[in-house]
């Protein structure tokens, strides 16, 4: 004769159990499509070349050292060292994007990087007049550095062509507002390019550059 205890299992413990079991195949479902989500996703392209971009951290040792030391000497908050991990770069240009990784490890990119990089209104320098050029060029001590020989002529940063995408250094974008550039540089000894925010000498009042050439005519 059996003289142990048998459990008694309730109605309440029987559906708790049932719905753990669910839930936690629930999440691995969740989890597996995810995965196969993740894994269906591309990286972004480069919105110069139309090419694949890849992942900064990838550069060689050499590469990223001076890359650090052209931003470290600059001591320009708005032009700060970034973290490689979080950023990604077009092979066939060298222009680094910085923060364009996201939280799932994949390149994500588009044109909103320029305003991204610095907030404006941005139109490209060879869509601006001679007198408007000159007016810019008179609010900051230097444009060295900048593309300003050969440029788009369309004032849309997004519609530049391939003749002026593929020049080194990079467009030269401006914001007509605040007379804010926003424009490539490379970095000295590398194939390499980076943004590079540059601020006008002393802050000027809002003006319209066009108003400039209505005068002067």
């Amino acid at each position: 004769m059996f003289d142990g205890y048998f459990a008694v299992i309730s109605y309440h413990d029987a559906l708790f159990f049932i719905l753990a079991i669910l839930s936690v195949f629930l999440l691995l479902l969740i989890a597996f499509g995810f995965g196969v989500w993740l894994s269906k996703q591309k990286n972004s392209t480069s919105p110069y070349t139309g090419l694949p971009l890849r992942f900064a951290r990838d550069l060689h040792f050499d590469t990223k050292e001076k890359i650090v030391r052209y931003l470290y000497h600059l001591h320009q908050y708005d032009n700060r060292i970034f973290e490689f991990s979080q950023a990604s770069f077009c092979r066939e240009t060298g222009r680094i994007f910085p923060y364009s990784v996201n939280w799932f490890g994949t390149i994500d990119l588009d044109w909103t990087f320029l305003t991204k990089r610095y907030p404006g209104s941005y139109v490209s320098w060879g869509s601006l007049s001679p007198i408007q050029q000159e007016a810019i060029r008179d609010k900051h001590t230097s444009l060295a550095g900048f593309q300003t020989e050969i440029s788009s002529p369309n004032p849309s940063p997004r519609a530049v062509v391939k003749k002026y995408s593929f020049c080194k250094p990079g467009p030269l974008c401006v914001d007509l507002d605040t007379y804010v550039l926003l424009g490539w540089k490379e970095v000295p000894d590398t194939d390499m390019e980076v943004l590079i925010v540059q601020k006008p000498i002393v802050p000027y009042a809002i003006k319209v550059l066009e108003d400039q050439d209505n005068t002067s005519l």
